[in-house]
């Protein structure tokens, strides 16, 4: 399944699930700030901002939100302080995260 996939509504198909979703970045954006996560748990702002910048630079980013090595949505993979670049030459925020 691809996520270029565009049905009927203009939506995207899930690359996991298959259904139709709006991937634009804003409103991945918005779940993402919907959901709660601990301070304690979660990354410095500018380290989530290191992160998403080596993922828009990787060969892998799609729709520019989707990772195609993990299928995550980028916007939340970033947001743990304990998460990582599923990259299989190597985790790519190793830079960003020091």
């Amino acid at each position: 399944m691809s996520v270029n996939n565009v049905g009927a509504k203009g939506l995207s198909d899930c690359p996991r699930c298959g259904s139709e979703i709006d991937l634009s970045p804003e409103n991945i954006a918005a779940m993402v700030a919907e959901i709660p996560i601990s301070p304690s748990l979660a990354a410095e702002e500018s380290l989530y901002k290191k992160r998403l910048s080596a993922c828009a630079e990787c060969e892998a980013l799609r729709e520019s939100v989707l990772c195609a090595y993990c299928g995550c949505f980028i916007l939340f993979r970033a947001r743990p302080k304990k998460s990582y670049c599923p990259h299989p030459k190597g985790n790519l925020w190793e830079n960003a995260d020091t």
